[in-house]
């Protein structure tokens, strides 16, 4: 094959790198936030030696192909093989997949616990048993060569777990994070009932292949791993994984407990992680490790953790709403050795039943909320308007069309608009509460293609778009928490606790 040399680049794109992306959720992908882990790690190393990175997603043997012609820069993520030396050249290693062996809890596939912990020592232990994958997946070198294993291929890793269920098969290779978001957003009832072999054994670096038909293939790479190196040292690269909510290498302090923390990323729970050092102080035998992660990716890594029994986290910061269930699923740690110090009794009784399965406490509150309508009293008294005792609905569609004025740049409303279960769907529960709706009858027949659900959607989607910040869509607690305390929003409609944190003197507003 001939290629002919790439021309040479404008001065003002000498410092673009262009790099073709296949999808590898959860690490990478168009619609993940900030397109994922790997994107974000990638855009910081180059960042760290002057260079700007764009992402072009396309299927993976296109990104490839594209690559190998010299027609981007490089491709990512990729797995060492020495099948890509020819066109590629690989960049240094980082986390990427985190690939093991899964199986149901209960069968008894197990290996010698005799063997040495060695890949092919371990994987030739399990000879024996019925081994599941996905027709062209690229795997890990000891497990492509264990060629004494037997392999049932399929073409989704959702059919291999099917047929773990249904013991068709023993073992499935499959990412920990794929296995679990599969059986969460699937398979709901499998959740629990599966657990990967101990210790991990197929880590699975990535790496960026930069085409060797690329001009500047070598002074990437070099910069690159350079930038890469600048991550690791400064504890960044850690950051950014446990900001996607992935495992974090344990590097515990010496003689140290380490207690792994996933809570949500408002202002009160950075309060709590501000006053670690006061508790390490007073016991000096514990580390805390804090993972704080927006609203949605926290909700997502906690039932990962329950889901394929991981272990990733001590402690987790959960609602009432699931509480109980999971208390009732034994996911959770009765709490029945509560200090002395800590006065269970003043729990307003509401808030202690929410928390309590059969008696017993399985969670503590930070604190409780509810859901109230915050309004500015500057903007009201420039437009004119009050703001009634007990606004309805309609009252905060009349008054956000009167306060509504975006060439100031204020807007007449700010609700949750991001998706998910814990932003505009909390909001959007309640609206259809007020509107008499509710989610199930008291036969669990659904409800929601009714007038109340009709009436609460219109009316959210009527505030928001009308009058509501263009990229509302985007919006979740922390972001309508600035807007409002900047000004910029006339009412907003949200958690109680809110009111902590705009009234607090010490803080602009």
């Amino acid at each position: 094959m001939l290629f002919l040399p790439a021309p040479a680049l404008p001065a003002h794109a000498a410092k673009v790198v262009i790099l073709a992306a296949a999808e590898q959720r959860p690490y990478i992908g168009p619609d993940l936030p900030r397109q994922g882990y790997a994107a974000e790690l990638v855009r910081a190393a180059f960042k760290k030696t002057g260079y700007t990175v764009e992402l072009r997603f396309y299927p993976a043997a296109r990104a490839r192909s594209l690559a190998a012609r010299g027609e981007v820069d490089g491709f990512l993520p990729v797995t060492a093989d020495t099948a890509l030396a020819d066109d590629f050249l690989l960049s240094a290693p980082f986390p990427g997949a985190n690939v093991g062996l899964l199986i149901k809890r209960g069968s008894g596939v197990r290996y010698s616990p005799d063997a040495p912990r060695r890949r092919r020592e371990t994987l030739y232990a399990l000879r024996q048993y019925q081994f599941g994958l996905v027709r062209g997946t690229a795997l890990v070198p000891e497990l492509e060569a264990a060629d004494y294993l037997s392999r049932d291929y399929v073409a989704t890793d959702l059919q291999n777990l099917d047929k773990l269920a249904l013991g068709r098969i023993d073992v499935m290779v499959v990412d920990k994070y794929a296995a679990s978001d599969l059986m969460i957003l699937n398979r709901p009832h499998f959740i629990g009932a599966f657990e990967f072999l101990n210790p991990a054994l197929l880590r699975s670096d990535f790496h960026v292949a930069f085409s060797r038909h690329a001009v500047r293939h070598k002074e990437l790479k070099t910069n690159f791993d350079r930038g890469l190196a600048t991550l690791r040292r400064s504890g960044d690269l850690a950051d950014l994984l446990r900001s996607n909510g992935l495992r974090v290498e344990d590097r515990s302090p010496e003689g140290r407990e380490t207690i792994t923390i996933g809570t949500v990323n408002n202002p009160d729970m950075l309060v709590m992680r501000s006053l670690s050092a006061e508790f390490e102080k007073a016991n000096p035998g514990v580390h805390l490790d804090w993972n704080i992660l927006d609203e949605n990716t926290l909700r997502t890594r906690l039932m990962t953790d329950l889901a394929i029994n991981d272990g990733q986290f001590d402690v987790m910061t959960i609602g009432s709403y699931e509480t109980q269930i999971w208390a009732a699923r034994s996911w959770l740690t009765p709490l029945g050795a509560v200090p002395g110090s800590y006065d269970v009794d003043d729990l307003l009784s509401t808030v202690r039943a929410g928390l309590s399965y059969r008696g017993m406490l399985y969670a503590l509150p930070f604190y409780s909320e509810s859901s109230t309508t915050y309004y500015r009293t500057d903007l009201f008294r420039e437009a004119g308007v009050t703001m009634p005792m007990r606004p309805t609905w309609a009252d905060i569609q009349r008054l956000a069309a009167a306060v509504h004025d975006p060439q100031r740049g204020i807007f007449g409303v700010c609700l949750r608009g991001k998706p998910g279960w814990g932003e505009n769907i909390a909001l959007v529960s309640t609206m259809v509460n007020t509107f008499g709706g509710r989610w199930f009858n008291e036969k669990w027949m659904p409800e929601i293609d009714s007038a109340p659900w009709r009436k609460a959607v219109g009316v959210y989607v009527d505030l928001l778009t009308r009058f509501g910040p263009l990229d509302s869509d985007h919006n979740s607690y922390n972001e309508n928490l600035t807007l409002f305390s900047q000004g910029r929003c006339a009412i907003w409609v949200d958690a109680t606790v809110a009111a902590g944190t705009l009234f607090n003197p010490k803080n602009p507003r």
